[in-house]
């Protein structure tokens, strides 16, 4: 019987999170699933590791390239795989809570119009400790309103529907080595509803070797490309070349000096957004406290953070002491 729900799982060189990554699916409380996992070509203890799992859990299929194919094209490959009407990421270092399937099923059962839905996220260091919290839109006001600055969702955590990526979409676009999934939701989410769950669903692993510096050039200069390209769809005009750096210097962690500008470029992103979506006004101003919060997390001057958190304050009073009590206390 097929299940359905289908996990995919891309891997080249999992190292030693690969074991914990599989098992917090063989964990989910929600048990009616398969696990596709494609392993790109790694020459590491990866095809030891799945094989023990595979043998373990009949549910655990492995699919194995012969050569070094990237993250793109092995995902594609994976979906291909899939048998489940649903499709759930999951990366090889990255966690999911215990409940993570059920609340997603559990959702989506209730609202079948959505075809693509994701989670909040806590960010761990390499040793498993929390070391931030990963904030995304939850309506799809804010989901739009986020999708010309940011990824509005967390790659690892969002399930969707096979049929509408693989038919309608084409899948994940292989000219994309790194923001694939960015491009890949921007696409569907113009079209489509979509969503994120309030909780924190999943623990995404922030490893000082997980970029090269050639791959952080890579993966913003990508991110920049469909920022700009979502903004021109959502807005109807081009960044000018000053908004693009304003918007590219955001997404890295944008110095003091700049944030005024920043601010400044906001306010006028908003006033046409709400222009042309007046339905989703509400999108802005949901959104508007998180991202002060983000800025005042980007600096290692503790100074300089205050204006920003007194600004997220302003927005938000009760959702910001909330974020302040999750990440600290």
């Amino acid at each position: 019987m097929t299940p359905p729900v289908s996990v995919l799982m891309a891997v080249r060189n999992g190292g030693p999170y690969l074991d914990a990554s599989i098992a917090s699916i063989v964990r989910q409380t929600f048990a009616d699933w398969e696990m596709v996992v494609v392993d790109d070509a790694s020459d590491d203890a990866t095809p030891q590791v799945l094989a023990g799992w595979a043998a373990k859990d009949p549910r655990i299929r492995v699919v194995t390239n012969a050569t070094n194919i990237g993250q793109t094209a092995s995902l594609n490959k994976g979906l291909r795989e899939c048998r489940g009407d649903w499709v759930a990421r999951q990366d090889a270092d990255d966690l999911s809570d215990p409940g993570r399937l059920a609340s997603q099923m559990r959702f989506l059962d209730k609202h079948p119009d959505i075809v693509l839905l994701g989670t909040q996220g806590l960010l761990i260091d390499e040793a498993g400790r929390k070391v931030g919290l990963l904030d995304v839109p939850c309506a799809e006001a804010g989901i739009l309103w986020t999708s010309m600055l940011l990824n509005p969702f967390l790659h690892t955590s969002v399930i969707f529907r096979r049929a509408n990526v693989l038919e309608k979409y084409g899948g994940y676009d292989e000219t994309f080595r790194i923001a694939q999934d960015y491009d890949l939701w921007v696409r569907v989410l113009n079209n489509s509803p979509t969503a994120n769950l309030p909780a924190r669903l999943v623990s995404y692993r922030r490893s000082d070797e997980s970029l090269s510096r050639a791959g952080r050039s890579l993966a913003e200069e990508e991110a920049n490309r469909v920022a700009d390209k979502q903004t021109a769809f959502l807005l109807g005009r081009n960044f000018s070349p000053d908004e693009s750096a304003l918007c590219a210097e955001f997404r890295r962690g944008l110095p003091v000096a700049r944030r005024r500008a920043f601010h400044e470029l906001q306010a006028r992103l908003e006033n046409e957004f709400t222009a042309r979506y007046p339905q989703c006004a509400s999108g802005p101003r949901s959104m508007q406290y998180l991202w002060h919060l983000r800025l005042a997390g980007a600096g290692r001057n503790g100074l300089a953070a205050l204006p920003e958190m007194v600004g997220a304050l302003s927005c938000n009073p009760p959702g910001t002491l909330r974020w302040l009590r999750e990440r600290f206390l």
